[in-house]
């Protein structure tokens, strides 16, 4: 069968490698769930922070209080239109993620040199026809690539290592899309669990120690076996925090 979309990305590659009858349900069947506070706090911290990193490429640096204003706007107008799964009260929600945005204005943001921000990038895989695509939170001038992250807890190493592959196709995306050579790989991690004791960590990852191979090859896999029609059950402690598990324990494929 073809790709249900007519491109494949790291969202897509992530969701099958968790379950590929995940994949079914969302991709395939294309059933909307709604998402959780923290999922949605993340797309709001990332439109904040891109807002702020657009305005430093144009010359002009905007303070907390203008960030804050965007922040809060935003939140406000998708809140009103998105299904959300609030974890904690609505408002404690806003007040943790205002607080976020803050801590990046204050903290993390004067030391970033934005070059190109929350930039949708696609390009053929080599030897295919079918086409990569993603969107690179940031690169700087000195062409490191990050990609923010929003959550509750401090990251582990383990955690770390195994979410590289979504910055090795970030990587191939701007250097086949864009031109020049990615020197490092970061993550800027920002946590806590409520809108006080914010702290931050960063994870990189030097440019020549990108094993390329095993990306294409991750990603070789994934197109393979949706195209089969591969779409097996992944059980186990996943499927408690899984979107579609009623769905899935009266379905057949």
């Amino acid at each position: 069968m073809p790709l249900p979309k007519d491109y494949i990305s790291f969202n897509q590659i992530r969701t099958y490698r968790n379950c590929p009858r995940q994949y079914y349900f969302s991709y395939i069947e294309n059933i909307r769930t709604a998402i959780n506070d923290k999922v949605f706090l993340g797309v709001v911290f990332h439109d904040a922070a891109d807002f702020y990193l657009k305005q430093k490429i144009n010359g002009t640096t905007p303070g907390i209080e203008e960030t804050s204003e965007y922040f809060t706007y935003t939140f406000n107008k998708m809140a009103g239109k998105t299904e959300i799964i609030w974890s904690e009260s609505k408002e404690k929600a806003f007040r943790r993620g205002l607080a976020f945005i803050k801590y990046f204005v204050h903290d993390m943001a004067p030391g970033i040199k934005p070059m190109m921000t929350e930039k949708e990038i696609e390009c053929k895989l080599p030897d295919s026809e079918i086409k990569l695509k993603g969107i690179i939170d940031l690169v700087e001038e000195d062409f490191s690539l990050t990609d923010f992250k929003t959550t509750t807890a401090k990251w582990s190493k383990d955690r770390v290592k195994k979410s590289f592959l979504q910055m090795y196709i970030y990587k191939f995306l701007f250097e086949e899309s864009i031109g020049g050579f990615i020197k490092e790989l970061k993550f800027k991690i920002v946590y806590s669990k409520n809108a006080t004791g914010i702290k931050h960590q960063e994870h990189s990852i030097q440019a020549e120690n990108v094993d390329m191979d095993k990306m294409f090859e991750i990603i070789n896999f994934a197109i393979d076996n949706i195209e089969k029609g591969y779409f097996y059950k992944n059980e186990g402690y996943i499927c408690n925090f899984c979107d579609y598990k009623n769905i899935c324990s009266r379905t057949e494929i």
